[in-house]
């Protein structure tokens, strides 16, 4: 990435992402005492280690979001004055990138383009000259293809045959179906990662004690059949589409325990971080209205079956665990 950019006035002006990168890294640098690991701070806001390497890395910049800033500026015992300064530069970053990029070609000054006042480029629309020639032949092609159509439209002179009866309308044909939502996974002995650790601390928020250890093993598989059998279902050990409305918790703002662990690692892996405390903050309730809201959701906040379902089609198969 380059560290710099120029201004209006062509002088080279610092890449707010460096410059945020580097204030963090000098907040970590300056700690009193003994700094804690990079580890440690990816785990009090809600990342992972690569990531929170990345927001302390000036060589290889990448601009921590607001909430992970004030995380940091907090466990990191920063300067109170540098908090607004940082939190500027966060907003900067991510506001340029939500800036949508310019429909249609542009050129540069010297190659279709126009220069601006300070020596700017002020970029223009190119437009492609097209052969007269070329231009009949594509009017004449939508012309037969409209004909075509036309008449495989038009309906024929007598009452339909047996085939025609048989053969789907155009309309039919062209409608377009609709695609399939998504789909509860199914856990079984031996699957590992996110998967088995979602049902581990599900099944402990049921009472159904079983350590998290990241693999379904025959523990957990008898504590799933002991939680099937209590609630009518076919006690084969496995959590699938039957098992998973079940076992899910609603959860939402004020609640603790194993369900609110279990909601706030899945969305941490689906791209919405959230530190993993098993306390439902308002901070976890916040990012749960913006993977809602991302999703097509209502912004609830609340942690319901659907959203659960939606949160576990979500998740990145290299975050797992």
């Amino acid at each position: 990435m380059d560290s710099e950019h120029r201004g209006v006035t062509g002088a080279r002006l610092p890449d707010p992402a460096v410059a945020l990168t580097s204030l963090l890294r000098g907040w970590w640098e300056a700690y009193p005492g003994t700094r804690p690991t990079q580890k440690a701070l990816a785990r009090r806001a809600g990342v992972d280690q690569a990531t929170m390497s990345r927001y302390l890395n000036p060589g290889r910049p990448m601009a921590a979001p607001p909430r992970v800033v004030r995380v940091l500026h907090a466990e990191l015992r920063a300067d109170p004055d540098r908090l607004e300064e940082a939190l500027a530069l966060a907003e900067a970053v991510h506001a340029a990138r939500r800036v949508p990029r310019a429909r249609g070609a542009v050129g540069e000054a010297g190659d279709g383009g126009e220069a601006g006042a300070g020596g700017t480029t002020v970029p223009v629309r190119r437009r492609v000259r097209v052969p007269a020639a070329l231009r009949l032949l594509g009017h004449l092609v939508l012309l037969v293809a409209a004909v075509g159509v036309g008449a495989w439209l038009r309906p024929l002179p007598s009452g339909p045959s047996p085939i025609s009866s048989a053969l789907p309308s155009p309309a039919s044909a062209l409608a377009p179906r609709p695609s399939p939502g998504p789909s509860w996974p199914v856990v079984r002995l031996g699957d590992v990662l996110w998967e088995a650790r979602t049902v581990q601390h599900l099944l402990n928020a049921h009472g159904h004690r079983v350590e998290v250890t990241g693999t379904v093993d025959a523990a957990t598989v008898t504590a799933v059949q002991g939680f099937q059998s209590e609630r009518g279902l076919d006690a084969d050990g496995r959590v699938g589409p039957r098992t998973w409305p079940r076992l899910v918790v609603t959860v939402r703002a004020g609640d603790r325990g194993d369900a609110v662990t279990a909601l706030q690692a899945l969305l941490t892996n689906a791209g919405h971080p959230t530190a993993v405390t098993g306390s439902f903050t308002t901070d976890t309730e916040d990012v749960l209205r913006a993977f809602q809201s991302a999703h097509g959701m209502a912004a609830t906040g609340i942690a319901e079956p659907p959203v659960w379902l939606a949160i576990m089609a979500s998740q990145q198969p290299r975050l797992h665990g």
